[in-house]
């Protein structure tokens, strides 16, 4: 069996993990258009900020591939496909032929056509070579003049990309056309603790403005930026991070069924026999919303991944379905946003707010069912809520309590999941390091002592 894997990201990764675990002999072999090793992009900020090193973005380690015995095929484009030949055609003029074939493009960034896009200076934020590229303009920044870095949209690109910069030593200009930052994933209010958060951290925001043009030429590159209000900043660099979208590329004109993203079953399976979807690309089951819907974030690609693996690979695993998830740390704050932020008529609202600690918390629930949250500074109880809008669990009197961390949470809690972890043997993933099991105890005297606390600010 010939297994072909377009992608070599956090999908393509769990995939062949997968594939490997439930057939030792097949042939695997990923396509990757970038010609690094596999790297977690949601480093890329941390990268540019001087966080962490350049081996310290590996997914995987140094001997992955050959360990798994996968044949990487990396630094080339896979530019077409011939479903009837069940083959993929390289940019290189290459063609290879699968048996099995998983799509795992993820997503691609948009931006509008503004006059001077092109000058040099001009960056995406999506690559580890856009990140090499940014840290060789950013090195040192004694010639950069002026020492100042404007980021052209403030969703969760555009806020990793400031955050990085800023981490980097540059002044930092965020210019979002909406009225708030982080739109998509945050209410209005919390969106108004992550701007001040930001903020705090050295970065001007600026809202409800957008970008006529870049200024520059292609000799001295950036020089700076126009907005509508006429008013102009001048810089050395520029990030687009005005949004991102499925990479439907190869398959447009194909006979594979898309929407927003490319359409697949619960089983990741498209309309076309033998070849499959996962990922930012692709459209699955939303548990919140009850519909198909594209959740483009690095959890849930592996996740799907790792089933379109079982099932590539013959194993039949249904997938659950996702909800959309966003954390990020932030200047030392953290946010979370899971499910649906923004309640609909008849969905039930509860809300802990400390002003004076920057701290937000909101959960939605709809039907007794916990169906959305956001949390901004205090997250200590995400890992519950998580379970809870996944698992749709009903939660009935206990929505009372989930936010106040007092002794009701810890006995509702400890209910939910003593069952589920005394005792048990859980082995460690293949992919990891270590191949010894751990016996997971659920340690009844600590919990004893969390359930006398009382919350306080």
């Amino acid at each position: 069996m010939r297994y072909v894997i377009i992608g070599n990201s956090a999908t393509g990764i769990g995939a062949a993990e997968s594939i490997r675990a439930a057939n030792k002999d097949a042939k695997i072999i990923i396509i990757g258009d970038e010609p690094h090793h596999v790297y977690s992009r949601p480093l890329i900020s941390h990268f540019i900020a001087g966080e962490v090193a350049p081996d310290e973005m590996r997914y995987r380690p140094l001997d992955f591939y050959k360990r798994h015995k996968i044949e990487p095929r990396l630094g080339v484009r896979a530019e077409s496909l011939d479903l009837d030949a069940r083959a993929v055609k390289l940019a290189d003029g290459k063609t290879i032929h699968y048996d099995k074939l998983l799509i795992a493009t993820g997503s691609i960034q948009k931006f509008p056509p503004i006059k001077g896009r092109e000058h040099p200076g001009v960056f995406d934020f999506w690559t580890r070579a856009d990140a090499d590229a940014i840290r060789e303009r950013t090195s040192g920044c004694d010639w950069l003049l002026p020492c100042t870095a404007v980021v052209i949209g403030a969703g969760l690109v555009g806020i990793q990309a400031a955050y990085g910069l800023r981490g980097a030593g540059l002044n930092v200009v965020l210019v979002e056309l909406l009225p708030a930052i982080l739109s998509r994933i945050l209410d209005t209010r919390a969106a108004t603790y992550a701007q001040a958060i930001l903020e705090h951290g050295g970065v001007r925001v600026m809202t409800g403005r957008s970008v006529t043009e870049i200024l520059g030429s292609a000799e001295e590159g950036v020089t700076g930026v126009a907005l509508d209000n006429r008013e102009q900043i001048a810089c050395g660099l520029v990030v687009k991070a005005t949004g991102v979208a499925p990479n439907l590329g190869l398959v447009k004109g194909s006979r594979i069924a898309t929407n927003a993203g490319i359409l697949v079953n619960e089983f990741f399976e498209t309309n076309v026999p033998g070849v499959y979807a996962a990922g930012d690309v692709a459209e699955t089951y939303d548990v919140t919303r009850g519909k198909m819907f594209v959740n483009a974030n690095w959890p849930n690609a592996h996740a799907q991944g790792r089933i379109a693996g079982l099932n590539m690979a013959g194993q039949a695993t249904a997938y659950a379905g996702s909800i959309g998830m966003t954390s990020m740390p932030l200047f030392g704050k953290a946010i979370v946003s899971q499910g649906i932020v923004e309640p609909e008529t008849g969905d039930e609202v509860r809300v802990r707010e400390s002003r004076e600690n920057q701290i937000y918390q909101k959960l939605v629930f709809r039907n007794e069912f916990l169906v959305g949250a956001v949390m901004v500074s205090d997250v200590s109880a995400v890992g519950l809520i998580n379970h809870l809008i996944q698992a749709r669990k009903p939660v009935g009197a206990f929505k009372e309590s989930l936010l106040d961390l007092k002794s009701p949470y810890y006995v509702a809690r400890r209910a939910l999941f003593k069952s589920e972890v005394e005792g048990v043997n859980l082995p460690w993933s293949p992919s990891l390091s270590s191949s010894e099991h751990y016996e997971k105890h659920f340690d009844d005297a600590k919990w004893a002592e969390r359930e006398r606390d009382e919350r306080v600010w």
